[in-house]
């Protein structure tokens, strides 16, 4: 059986990179990884955390997941721009996963703030998803 948060990630990213809205911000770049001297603005998967949500009759996960969204001095506005848009895509998109169906995915909790060390701006999308093992 897959990975329910391998294949939650790669529906996201998915998702991300096939948005035209965000492609006119973002221009694909949209990252598990960083590559060095990446341009700005962009996107990254943050921090996931994976719980068993299961029952007696089903297996499923539970997944705290964070969307990371950078910007350099000038970009708060884009920051909160490229937010809006994620939020509105994942609030009205359905996840397709392989062996795996998301029951509900929700934005928890969302922020932006100035990272001086970074010269920049970091806005944080903060997701909660519960996932079903689809029967074999």
């Amino acid at each position: 059986m897959t990975s329910a948060g391998l294949e939650l990630q790669k529906a996201l990213l998915a998702l991300l990179k096939a948005d035209g809205t965000l492609e006119k911000l973002i221009e694909g770049r949209v990252y598990d990884r960083v590559p060095e001297k990446a341009e700005y603005p962009y996107v990254t998967l943050g921090s996931s955390n994976i719980y068993d949500w299961s029952t007696g009759t089903e297996r499923g996960s539970e997944h705290l997941f964070t969307l990371n969204i950078w910007n350099r001095a000038s970009g708060r506005k884009s920051v909160f721009t490229i937010m809006n848009i994620i939020e509105r895509l994942l609030d009205k998109s359905v996840l397709t996963l392989v062996g795996h169906r998301v029951v509900n995915l929700g934005l928890q909790y969302s922020q932006a703030r100035a990272e001086d060390n970074r010269d920049g701006y970091l806005g944080v999308l903060r997701y909660r998803a519960v996932t079903e093992e689809l029967p074999a």
